[in-house]
Parts: C-alpha cells; sequence; structure tokens
C-alpha cells in the first residue's frame, strides 16, 4: 500500500558524484529496537580514514545489540559548526528537515563521553551555544545512546514520500547549489524501468512535488539528480 510509503526514505539514484570520493556518509540515530526508533531524529557523519570507515560499518552489523556489552566504542566524538551545507538533515522528518549545524571534525569512536557532551542532535538545534562553540562543550558532541546506524555512501541523496489527504508529498534533499532533479517511477524493482512522472517538465531544480494519489498508479518511485548545464 502506498500509505505505508509515510516514513520510508526510498532508494534514490545520482548521476556522478558531489563530494570528494574519499568522503563516506553515515546516519547517526538511536538504534531501532523491536522495529521502533525511540529517539526520531538523527545527524550525518562524514567519514575519510579507513579505519573510521571500517568501524563505522561494524556498528552497523551489531544492529540493536550494539549497546549489549561495552568495548563496542559506540560514541561518535565530533565536532560541529553553524551552517546548513544541504546534507545534514533529520532523517527520520518525512520532510527531511535542515539541520542549522554540520559536523566539521571527526574525532573518535568511544566507550565514554563527558556528561555535558551527552543530548541528541534536537538539543543541539535548539541551543545555538553548542554548535557555535560559545560554552564548555567547545562544540563538541559526545550522545549516549545514539550510534552509527546506517551507511549513506559519498552523495547522500534521500526520497521521503508523506500522504497528505488526496495527494502524495514527495520531499528530497538537495546535493549541490548546481543540480536539477528528477522524480521517476517503476511498477516492480524487479528489472525495473524508471520512467520520469509524466506531465512535468523534467529536470527541475526544486526539492518538493506534489502528486494527487488518484495519479499515482505505481507503487515505486525514486529521484535523479543531474548537474546543470554550466
Amino acid at each position: 500500500m502506498l500509505k505505508t510509503f509515510a516514513a520510508l526514505l526510498v532508494a534514490t539514484a545520482c548521476s556522478s558524484p558531489v563530494f570528494a570520493v574519499d568522503t563516506i556518509y553515515f546516519l547517526v540515530a538511536v538504534p531501532m529496537v523491536n522495529d521502533g526508533v525511540l529517539q526520531k531524529d538523527s545527524y550525518l557523519l562524514p567519514l575519510s580514514k579507513q579505519e573510521d570507515i571500517d568501524h563505522a560499518r561494524y556498528l552497523i552489523s551489531l544492529g540493536w545489540t550494539v549497546f549489549s556489552e561495552e568495548g563496542h566504542r559506540t560514541i561518535v566524538g565530533a565536532r560541529v559548526g553553524l551552517g546548513k551545507d544541504g546534507i545534514n538533515r533529520n532523517y527520520f522528518d518525512p520532510m527531511l528537515r535542515e539541520w542549522s549545524w554540520h559536523v566539521v571534525e571527526f574525532l573518535e569512536f568511544a566507550d565514554y563521553s563527558i556528561d555535558w557532551l551527552n543530548g541528541t542532535p534536537t538539543d543541539v538545534e535548539n541551543d545555538p551555544r553548542w554548535y557555535l562553540g560559545l560554552d564548555v562543550r567547545k562544540g563538541v558532541i559526545g550522545f549516549w545512546a545514539y550510534t552509527v546506524v546506517r551507511e549513506l555512501g559519498s552523495v547522500p541523496l534521500y526520497l521521503s514520500i508523506v500522504p497528505d489527504g488526496e495527494h502524495l508529498q514527495f520531499y528530497w534533499n538537495c546535493v549541490g547549489t548546481n543540480y536539477l532533479y528528477a522524480l521517476e517511477a517503476a511498477e516492480s524493482l524487479a528489472g525495473a524501468s524508471w520512467r520520469p512522472i509524466s506531465g512535468v517538465p523534467w529536470p527541475l531544480m526544486t526539492n518538493h512535488w506534489t502528486l494527487p494519489q488518484a495519479n499515482a498508479t505505481t507503487r515505486f518511485y525514486r529521484v535523479r539528480a543531474e548537474q546543470a548545464q554550466q
């Protein structure tokens, strides 16, 4: 059913990378427990050293048992700074709302952090002193209940579909200022033949589209990004 897509992050495609190929982005959130998410916010962590990338993938492999014993180095220590970077968003929000801050430096994976570094991405958003480095935290985060839960690759492009009365609202994050997007659909994922939504002059420079449910005859959607011609 289409309504099952309300809070899903759906597969997407991008025609070419925006960021350095040696940078991999990971989603940091509260691990899912019994098919539910305890804290519905998240942030993006960029990693470029292979040993850090390998450890992030190890944490993902543990699933919700990641906190079952000490020694996994689950806590992400990072320095954050002011500014929207286009990709650091709350990926559990169907509208993919962008944070006013982003990670500017990864510090380490650890088993413990000082109590005043504990919190949530929402706490950081609501306290500019934190991401401006104006208090004892010096812009450092170390959330106790959060860890790496998903790998997003070098170009984190995500699509969210929200039922809204007689319409479906499509939201996706931007991957660069010079990119255009096309919303595509397919009837099946088996040998999928993706086609742009008809009646629209795709690609467009937008990250939101509304589609009447009466026109939503296909079951699967994705968004494709391509660089605008210079």
